[in-house]
């Protein structure tokens, strides 16, 4: 664990250097606000294809250049119309959408329903492995008809009663159709261009992303001239950057280095409990032992979560009991498997695993705030009951292409964020029809509930669904569920307008820099 001793004296080390190419953020601007809004980020955006990227920062970036038809609010979540002025269900298969006139990309082309034809055709019927397929299955049979330039009819093949939470997700951006034709089966590799208040600058790998006001937006005037996203990887140099004024914002500020930026009069910390399940997945489709059940809530039993919650991370977030995050759309807690070894040792010899199982736990480097830490933590409360562990870790890139495709032995840590805010998101993942992160399949009662869940319109049924399938899967332990943890950022106290959504998108739309 990173003490907060270690940390400043890596800063100290790496400080100089690292910081060297850091211009101060202090120029002025006219107006009481600084030109450039600066936000520390603890990795490359991985791509610049409004289609293509996987994490949350990627696009919390993107969100400013590349528009969706419907947008969330950025405190409740609640869907509001965006590049759609309307929207409505004319049947169980086919929804219609009115768009919003006037608006042009940033190339000059016209935004209109060729647009949106292109762009989901992209995203879902091309060759490309984008984050849209994840979110809305190609299984699902979309087809976009034009009705005139300002309409148009999505018609799926199944009912899909999500339609419009999916096309809110910034993986489902609409792009330039003239300026994208070359793109529909290979990925962009330079300048993105959207609709969005924002447009793109530069991309220095290692370095930064610069996005630059677009004087010609359709809607309210960007707050900012400038965002430059600054990737600094050393948590310990993004405070240094902060304390300095290098950075105005600094993302995934660790637990021992909260003291650092409250003691500094001129920061804030600023926190929001995450809608990110941290969680095992267990591989019961392929792991012999973790087929029995029995074996699954053994495992779960034996750790103490809060205690795990309390010593490394202080208290800073909340257990999970379900996929479904608390802040979403039909949530339940099904209640814990509560820290019982005893319990857990029970449930191993009943499953004629009492001579003790050896499993593999897998773990990404730099991922998840001080996950690597937690996974030792769960391998010690493992071993206490008789489970042999053998730690894993690997580079993220390879670690998220692995799990992906069901490809991690035994157990691994992940978490997941809910892209379309609904229970659907995750719980799909569990029919045997998924085609990635299948480490359990449902089976009778439990397969048929996510199965109708998925088709079932009428808010109450779908209420009344969520909390049957939440329950039978925390019976099954298909994921071990472990916590919610609070997102932390360290911030100068002149930024205003700055948060997190709580699907954990950026939202810097309304932020700047007061002088």
């Amino acid at each position: 664990m990173l003490t907060r001793r270690e940390a400043l004296k890596r800063a100290s080390v790496l400080g100089a250097g690292a910081l060297a190419g850091l211009g101060p953020a202090s120029a002025r601007a006219q107006g009481g606000r600084k030109p450039a809004l600066t936000i520390a980020l603890p990795s490359n955006p991985e791509t610049v294809d409004p289609h293509q990227f996987r994490s949350v920062l990627t696009g919390s970036i993107l969100t400013n250049v590349c528009e969706t038809l419907a947008v969330r609010d950025a405190r409740t979540m609640e869907l509001k119309p965006l590049l759609a002025t309307s929207w409505r269900n004319v049947n169980p298969t086919t929804w219609e959408f009115k768009l919003r006139q006037g608006v042009k990309f940033h190339n000059g082309e016209p935004f209109d329903g060729e647009s949106v034809k292109v762009s989901i055709e992209r995203i879902i019927g091309s060759k490309l492995n984008t984050l849209g397929k994840v979110l809305w299955p190609p299984s699902i049979g979309q087809e976009v008809r034009v009705v005139d330039p300002s309409t148009v009819r999505i018609t799926t093949k199944v009912p899909d009663p999500i339609l419009p939470n999916r096309v809110a997700a910034e993986s489902v951006s609409m792009v330039a159709p003239k300026a994208m034709a070359e793109y529909r089966d290979k990925f962009l590799g330079d300048r993105p261009i959207g609709s969005g208040p924002y447009r793109f600058v530069e991309y220095v790998v290692g370095d930064r992303l610069v996005l630059e006001a677009n004087p010609d937006y359709w809607g309210p005037k960007p707050t900012t001239a400038r965002i430059v996203w600054q990737i600094i990887p050393d948590a310990a140099t993004r405070v240094a950057a902060l304390t300095r004024g290098a950075v105005d914002v600094m993302v995934n500020l660790p637990v021992p280095l909260i003291p650092t930026v409250q003691s500094d009069p001129r920061l804030a910390v600023y926190s929001e409990l995450g809608s990110s399940v941290h969680l095992l997945l267990l591989n019961a489709n392929q792991s012999p032992a973790l087929k029995d059940r029995r074996v699954r809530q053994a495992l779960a039993h034996a750790i103490d979560r809060p205690t795990i919650l309390k010593s490394l991370y202080a208290g800073r977030g909340q257990l999970a009991n379900s996929v479904v995050a608390r802040q979403v759309t039909n949530a339940i807690d099904p209640g814990p498997y509560a820290y019982d070894p005893e319990r857990a040792k029970k449930l191993l010899a009943e499953a004629g695993q009492g001579g003790g199982v050896d499993l593999t736990l897998w773990q990404a480097t730099g991922r998840w705030s001080q996950a690597e830490e937690a996974a030792q933590l769960i391998a010690g409360y493992w071993e206490k009951i008789g489970v042999r562990v053998s730690l894993q870790t690997l580079e993220w890139g390879e670690y998220n292409r692995r799990a992906g495709r069901g490809l991690l032995k035994d157990a691994g840590y992940y978490a997941f964020v809910n892209g379309t805010w609904d229970p659907s998101y995750l719980t799909q993942r569990f029919l045997p029809t998924y085609g990635s992160f299948r480490y359990f399949d449902a089976a009778g009662d439990l397969k048929r509930v996510i199965e109708e869940h998925e088709q079932a319109f009428g808010a109450g049924k779908r209420r009344e669904l969520a909390a049957q399938l939440q329950k039978g899967l925390q019976e099954e332990v298909g994921w071990l569920y472990l916590w919610q943890l609070d997102e932390i950022f360290g911030m100068s106290r002149t930024v205003k307008g700055f948060r997190m959504r709580p699907d954990h998108i950026l939202w810097t739309r309304e932020a700047y820099v007061e002088v």
